[in-house]
């Protein structure tokens, strides 16, 4: 498996150069948000696209982690958009981009030209960034991109969407040793979907508990794990 050299965190600027030999000891990467790939005088070239640090993340994928709000879409992204039009072969969605996003209605499981979604405007969406080009609209879907399956993506009913998180706490929520959520989880049975996007959905029985939940959010980005669990059991002693 690749390995990230760790040699102290770096920051970069959009139009810095990262060498290969820097971020993979063996093997290949996949490259994520904030980095492209260019060649030149047949020699490749990896160039950042935001400024942030070097990360590696999951599946064996190498990114920029930034702390910036503007979500810029990037392919296989999860994000969390809400419709803001209705089309007769589907939806505009807001997904916080600079540009609308669009969902074919037939982007769904089990979905036939008689037997489409009924969104309204307004509607919550969990979906998958499927087409990412600076010249295009974002296109999103709402089916796993290796099983053609639903896989958690599709209309977010009820619950309550959090937004203006920084893209790099979102990523973190994603971690499935995420602190904060692990420790909620012990105390509140609850749902949610973390959008790359800066935002995310809960859902709990009561109100008041999935108020606490997006409270906890919001206050635990710049929180150690420790702090973050000592957090949601203050928020709990006070419920």
């Amino acid at each position: 498996m690749s390995e990230v050299k760790e040699s102290g965190p770096s920051y970069y600027f959009p139009g810095d150069d990262v060498k290969l030999s820097s971020i993979v000891e063996q093997g290949t990467v996949r490259l994520g948000p904030g980095l492209v790939h260019q060649k030149h005088d047949h020699e490749d070239e990896i160039k950042v696209s935001r400024p942030g640090f070097l990360h590696q993340g999951v599946k064996n994928t190498v990114l920029v982690d930034t702390r910036m709000k503007r979500y810029i879409p990037a392919m296989n992204d999860q994000v969390i958009g809400q419709i803001t039009s209705r089309f007769a072969e589907g939806y505009r969605v807001d997904i916080g981009s600079a540009h609308s996003a669009q969902l074919n209605a037939l982007a769904f499981e089990n979905v036939t030209r008689k037997s489409k979604p009924n969104l309204n405007v307004g509607s919550l969406v969990y979906a998958r960034v499927s087409l990412a080009d600076r010249d295009m609209e974002p296109e999103l879907e709402c089916l796993d991109a290796t099983t053609g399956k639903a896989g958690g993506f599709g209309e977010l009913k009820e619950g309550y969407m959090i937004t203006g998180l920084s893209l790099s706490h979102c990523r973190k929520l994603l971690s499935p040793q995420n602190a904060l959520l692990q420790t909620l989880g012990t105390y509140i049975p609850f749902e949610i979907a973390v959008g790359m996007n800066g935002r995310v959905w809960a859902h709990s029985e009561t109100i008041p508990t999935t108020i606490l939940i997006s409270n906890c959010i919001k206050q635990s980005e710049f929180l150690n794990d420790d702090e973050q669990i000592e957090l949601v059991k203050s928020m709990v002693k006070n419920l």
